[in-house]
């Protein structure tokens, strides 16, 4: 499911990388006080276009012209070679291959797409210097619009609607993962369309997309655990009483609508802690599921483009470490884990609160429908706590569900793509898990079609979304100009002031979050 904790897990990545990556990189200043080649090309803001390659073994390459072949899966260019210290090794004509290649950055969409139909699009950092819409965040930059693809069916395309985000954990080509969601949507239909769209000022690589479709009859529901377990039940029953800071939420979470339950940060402290307490009549001899749906704040679009704005110029570098080092991409949600997910806790029999699961869904647009499926409960009455980071979640339906048995459900896969906006794919290209990638660029939007297997009278399907790839996020002008290094390396390390610093500042701007990141979404008409 959806880094599903991806801004979370950035971070962690980060505090792991700010460890290391600071001694090799801010130790020795010459990358930039030596080389006015370098310190040319590391000008994000110049009107020339750059490229400057960042490879796996600590080289970097800045290339004036530049050409892919195909046949030898390499790239032929003219420009200059510098080893991981960054002494010039080589000018002139320069070769090597993709595979070579941890990361690039530009700032020439045009030049890049008039060279490349895929394989450096998809390594690809841009920054939004010489794009339309770069300046849609000006007023307030950490809280620009951001966003994984998102999904809509048939001709529910406003944003508020979006019935799915994929792959939101996955920032980077060596985080990407897949991701399986809930579309809220069940259907008798056989032909189903399918809207994706980048609305964002991000590069979207989109590897698979398929259907896990489940039959049912309509007094019937499924729903999906964190693992990918589909499970069939009853109708949901809502809770009795729902309490939380000594408040009565209950007629915010009693049923599907944007009527959520949502508190605001600690003033000093982003990890602070609340805690929601549910109770539901029992249904004797049942196994039980706690159904929840839910969605993130943007507290954590905040942090993440609060990091990206402390990395200033040296963003690439960063992002070409998390490549490199298997070791941080294994570990890199670790410090971060402190912010958390929706912990889920019963009251047993002894009067203790005994933790079920914590579940972690990142995006702040698709809500998410799971199921936490609970221990034997013997009581008359079922009592569930939820334990949360203040501001960091919206609660927006809470039920419980008697669990009637585990299904497996069938894959369908995409049969025909229509491109609305963008570069034209065939639809094998979405089937496999390989090394054939859909491109998305901010404003395209293409329409995916399915053949669903005919049904029995009575019968109909739910639909779940399974999505595989990553996305690039790119690099606002905004934030080129507030690289504070020694800032972000506080940040990352944890330290209380830094901390206490940004819990004042997203406190400050933390009503307006909202309207701002809805209202920056990038179409195409800008």
């Amino acid at each position: 499911m959806k880094i599903k904790n991806s801004q979370i897990g950035f971070l962690g990545a980060i505090i792991l990388l700010i460890a290391t990556f600071s001694c090799k990189y801010y130790v020795d200043p010459g990358f930039r006080e030596t080389h006015s080649i370098i310190e040319s090309a590391n000008n994000h803001q110049a009107k020339t276009s750059y490229f400057k390659f960042h490879f796996k073994n600590g080289n970097a390459s800045i290339l004036n012209e530049w050409e892919v072949n195909s046949t030898e899966d390499s790239v032929n260019g003219v420009g200059y070679l510098f080893d991981f210290n960054r002494n010039q090794i080589k000018d002139g004509k320069l070769s090597f291959g993709i595979d070579e290649i941890a990361i690039i950055e530009s700032n020439d969409l045009e030049k890049l797409k008039s060279k490349d139909k895929g394989r450096l699009t998809a390594l690809t950092i841009l920054t939004a210097v010489n794009v339309a819409g770069s300046v849609i965040c000006i007023t307030n930059p950490k809280a620009c619009f951001g966003s994984c693809p998102t999904f809509y069916i048939s001709e529910n395309k406003t944003l508020h609607n979006s019935n799915a985000e994929g792959f939101s954990s996955s920032i980077a080509p060596s985080l990407e993962r897949i991701d399986i969601d809930a579309l809220q949507y069940n259907t008798a239909i056989e032909d189903l369309r399918l809207t994706m769209k980048n609305e964002a000022m991000e590069t979207h690589m989109v590897n698979q997309v398929y259907l896990e479709i489940v039959q049912k009859r309509n007094h019937e529901f499924i729903y999906i655990d964190r693992h990918n377990n589909y499970y069939r039940t009853g109708r949901p029953e809502k809770p009795i009483q729902a309490n939380a800071v000594n408040s009565d939420i209950l007629s915010n979470i009693q049923k599907i609508d944007d009527l959520e339950y949502f508190t605001t940060t600690d003033s000093l402290d982003l990890f602070q802690k609340e805690e929601i307490f549910l109770e539901f009549n029992q249904q004797e001899d049942s196994q039980l599921g706690l159904v929840l749906n839910f969605r993130q704040t943007l507290l954590t679009t905040f942090l993440l483009y609060s990091a990206l704005s402390y990395m200033g110029e040296d963003f690439g570098n960063y992002f070409a470490e998390i490549e490199k080092n298997k070791l941080i991409q294994k570990a890199y949600k670790r410090p971060m884990n402190k912010l958390g997910g929706i912990e889920v806790y019963y009251l047993n029999s002894h009067n203790k609160w005994v933790k079920v699961d914590e579940i972690h869904e990142t995006g702040p647009i698709a809500k998410n429908l799971n199921i936490i499926p609970l221990p034997t409960i013997t009581s008359n009455k079922v009592k569930i706590k939820l334990k949360l980071t203040k501001g960091n979640w919206r609660i927006d339906y809470v039920g419980i569900a008697e669990i009637q048995e585990k299904v497996k459900p069938e894959k369908i896969y995409v049969s025909e793509i229509e491109t609305i906006n963008g570069d034209q794919f065939e639809n094998q290209i979405l089937k496999a898990d390989d090394a054939d990638y859909l491109y998305s660029f901010p404003g395209n939007e293409f329409v995916l079609q399915f053949k669903l297997p005919p049904l029995e009278n009575g019968l109909e399907h739910e639909i779940f979304l399974a999505s595989k790839g990553y996305y690039l996020e790119w690099i606002r002008s905004e934030w080129l100009e507030s690289k504070e290094p020694k800032k972000l390396k506080k940040m990352l390390l944890m330290d209380k002031n830094t901390w206490r610093d940004l819990a004042i500042e997203f406190k400050s701007v933390e009503d307006e979050m909202e309207e701002i990141f809805w209202n920056s979404k990038f179409t195409p008409n800008q």
